[in-house]
């Protein structure tokens, strides 16, 4: 098996960006990963922000809002810079003093995503991922071509929003790795559960659009709505695509 493509979403509900190679550290996500999220505007949800990780409810998502998948958010680490793109044609840049401009923006053309005007917020550790714990998440490219040849869809990696895509001949049999090691090169990561999806992978990814209820047509078609796995890192180092993996022993 080799790692073909490394994703990572730099914000949250947001189009996400592939990389050749990563650092990956113990307990750890992939760097840049959903460190950014935007509220929904819920005074509720504003009050909870000090808390740091906060569910994916209190944020707009795909799952309720599939026209995001046609915005991208790109975040500068030196400059602070977000710059807001919208089927990549660039809108608008803000610095970190004026990402209210961000956010009124997308209030003005989002409307029904919002309780009222949004943050755009950022977690200095972790990230806004669906689960608290420090989980990456992956799938096989075999699982990929299994649910587009199912549903009569091009494979892609967007619709469900994974970071690492393991080429491979045999679909779901990630599922059979839970409680396993799997080696990328120097890294170990421990495959914890399967990712359950959610209505978000019924939106098209170049047009924003509901394409069909493929969530509720999963258990027909394999018997369950999962598609990935989660792992956690529990040996540090660094990934390239086009690395070797193989699966070790269970701990």
């Amino acid at each position: 098996m080799r790692l073909n493509q490394i994703w990572r979403y730099p914000v949250k509900g947001f189009a996400g960006e592939t990389l050749s190679s990563t650092s990956l550290s113990t307990l750890g996500l992939i760097p840049g990963d959903r460190k950014f999220a935007i509220t929904t505007g819920h005074s509720k949800s504003h009050a909870l922000l000090n808390e740091g990780w906060l569910a994916k409810r209190h944020f707009i998502q795909q799952s309720t809002h599939p026209a995001l998948a046609c915005y991208r958010l790109d975040f500068d680490p030196e400059t602070k810079r977000v710059t807001l793109f919208h089927h990549q044609q660039k809108i608008l840049t803000a610095e970190q003093a004026d990402y209210g401009q961000i956010c009124d923006w997308l209030y003005h053309q989002l409307k029904p995503a919002f309780k009222d005007k949004p943050k755009l917020v950022h977690l200095e550790k972790g990230g806004y991922t669906d689960t608290a714990a420090p989980w990456i998440s992956l799938c096989t490219t075999a699982s990929l071509n299994a649910f587009a040849q199912a549903t009569n869809t091009q494979a892609d990696m967007r619709r469900f929003r994974l970071n690492l895509l393991i080429e491979s001949d045999q679909a779901f049999e990630e599922f059979s790795w839970v409680g396993k090691i799997l080696h990328i090169g120097d890294v170990e990561l421990e495959i914890i559960e399967p990712v359950g999806r959610c209505s978000a992978i019924n939106a098209h990814q170049d047009t924003g659009e509901i394409e069909a209820d493929f969530l509720s047509q999963m258990p027909e078609l394999f018997g369950h709505t999962d598609l990935g796995v989660f792992a956690r890192v529990i040996q540090p180092g660094t990934i390239n695509s086009g690395d070797k993996v193989v699966l070790g022993h269970s701990l």
